[in-house]
C-alpha cells in the first residue's frame, strides 16, 4: 500500500518528477560515457604498449631488472616452463634474450639492443608481421631485422649485410656478420633507432648461451587478474627468480593513466555534486509545498514512521528511474563504439601512432562501470532524503495544517 501511495504522489506533479528523473538520467549518461571512452583508452593503451611489447609479466632472474646484464639470465629447464605455462590465466609464455652491443656497416658504428625471438609465438601476442616495412621475418639464425630508425642511420635496406660485436654469455666474445632480412617499424621513435631482432636459437648461438633467456613474457588471458596471476606464478618459484607486472617494469605509464584518472574522477565529482544539490533542491520544495498534506496524513492517524517510508521511496523510485533510462541509453552506444571504435583524425592519429599508440579509441563495457554509477546515484538519493525524514520526525500536525 506503501509503495501504491509513493508512485501516485510522483506522478502528482509531473514536471517536478520529469525534471527529477531528467537530471539523474543525464548525470548518468554523461558520467557513463566520459568514463567509458577514459578506461577504453587506457585499456588501449596498456594493450599497444604492454600486450605488443613488454607484456603483462615477466620473469627474470632476481636482480636482473636493475642491472639488465645478459649473465643475470634464466636457464629454461622443462621444470620451470611447465610449471609457468600450466598457471591459470596464463595464454602464452615467451622466451626472449636480450643484449647489447655495436652494429657497423662500413665507417657507421651504432649501440643497439639485440632482441633474440620466438617468433611463432610472438605472433600471438602482437601482430609482428603486419609491422613489417619491408622484407621478412629472420627466418635462419644470421638473419637479422632492424628497426626503422637503425636503417634510416645506416641507410641500409633488405639483403644488407651488418656487422655485430658485443659481450656474450659469462664474457664470451660475440661477433658475426649479419644478413639484414627486414625492416620493422616497432611504433616507437625510442625503440626503431635502438632496436634489431633475430631469432631466439640465432641469438642464443651469438651470445654463446644455449637454452636461456633473459626474461620469460607472459601473456595473460584477457579476463585474468593481473596481480593474482603474478601472485600465483611467484609462490609456485623460489627467491632466485624475480616475477614483475608491466606497472613495476613500466611505472611512467602508470603514472600518466593515474594522473589522467584523477582527473576524470574530478570531473566526474563535480558532475555529481551538481546533482546533489539538484535533487536536494527538488526535494527540499516538495517537502516544503506538502507540509500541509503531511500534518493532514499524521493527524488522520498515518505514523510517521510509514510517511518516512513514503517519502523515501518516492526518492528512491525517481532515482531507480533516472538511473535505469540513463544506463539503457548510454550502454548501447558504449557497445556500439566498443566493437566500432572512436577512430582520431589526421595529426593527431599521427601523433598517437609515433608514441606506439592506436589511433583507435574503444568504449569501456564491462558491466562494473555502470554498477558504480548506479551505486553512486543510490547513495546520493539516500543522502538527500535524511532532509525530509529530519523534517517528518520533527512535525507538529497543527503548525503544519495551519501553513
Amino acid at each position: 500500500m506503501i509503495l501504491k501511495i509513493a508512485w501516485r504522489n510522483i506522478w502528482r506533479n509531473k514536471k517536478r518528477s520529469v525534471i527529477t528523473a531528467a537530471s539523474i538520467l543525464i548525470a548518468v549518461f554523461l558520467s557513463l560515457m566520459m568514463r567509458s571512452v577514459q578506461l577504453g583508452t587506457y585499456k588501449s593503451m596498456i594493450d599497444n604498449v604492454v600486450g605488443s611489447y613488454t607484456g603483462y609479466i615477466q620473469i627474470h632472474e632476481n636482480g636482473y631488472w636493475d642491472k639488465r646484464s645478459i649473465d643475470k639470465a634464466v636457464v629454461m629447464t622443462d621444470s620451470l616452463m611447465n610449471k609457468v605455462s600450466n598457471t591459470k590465466g596464463v595464454e602464452a609464455l615467451l622466451p626472449r634474450l636480450e643484449n647489447y652491443g655495436l652494429l657497423s656497416v662500413g665507417d657507421l658504428t651504432k649501440v643497439i639492443v639485440l632482441n633474440g625471438l620466438d617468433f611463432e609465438k610472438e605472433q600471438r601476442l602482437q601482430d609482428i608481421e603486419a609491422k613489417l616495412v619491408n622484407g621478412t621475418l629472420p627466418k635462419n639464425p644470421k638473419d637479422i631485422m632492424i628497426g626503422r630508425g637503425v636503417a634510416s642511420f645506416f641507410k641500409a635496406d633488405v639483403n644488407d649485410t651488418v656487422v655485430f660485436l658485443g659481450q656474450g654469455y659469462h664474457g664470451m666474445l660475440a661477433a658475426d656478420k649479419l644478413h639484414v632480412s627486414g625492416v620493422i617499424d616497432l611504433k616507437n621513435p625510442a625503440l626503431n633507432k635502438t632496436t634489431a631482432l633475430m631469432s631466439l636459437e640465432g641469438a642464443q648461438h651469438l651470445f654463446s648461451a644455449d637454452g636461456i633467456a633473459t626474461s620469460l613474457v607472459i601473456d595473460k588471458k584477457d579476463n585474468a587478474p593481473l596481480k593474482s596471476v603474478q601472485k600465483v606464478i611467484a609462490g609456485k618459484l623460489d627467491d632466485t627468480y624475480e616475477v614483475m607486472n608491466w606497472q613495476e617494469m613500466m611505472p611512467e605509464l602508470q603514472q600518466t593513466i593515474l594522473a589522467d584518472n584523477v582527473g576524470g574522477l574530478l570531473m566526474v565529482a563535480i558532475l555529481y555534486m551538481i546533482l546533489i544539490f539538484g535533487i536536494f533542491g527538488t526535494v527540499l520544495m516538495m517537502t516544503q509545498e506538502r507540509k500541509y498534506e503531511f500534518g493532514v496524513l499524521v493527524s488522520i492517524g498515518m505514523k510517521k514512521g510509514k510517511l518516512i517510508l513514503m517519502v523515501f521511496l518516492e526518492t528512491i523510485i525517481l532515482s531507480l528511474l533516472g538511473v535505469l533510462v540513463g544506463v539503457l541509453l548510454a550502454y548501447p552506444i558504449m557497445l556500439w563504439k566498443h566493437y566500432d571504435p572512436l577512430v582520431l583524425p589526421g595529426t593527431e592519429a599521427d601523433m598517437m601512432e609515433t608514441f606506439g599508440f592506436s589511433a583507435e579509441i574503444p568504449f569501456y563495457i564491462q558491466p562494473d562501470l555502470p554498477m558504480v554509477h548506479a551505486s553512486l546515484i543510490f547513495s546520493i538519493a539516500l543522502l538527500v532524503s535524511i532532509y525530509p525524514i529530519v523534517i517528518i520526525k520533527k512535525l507538529d500536525p497543527l503548525k503544519a495544517m495551519r501553513g
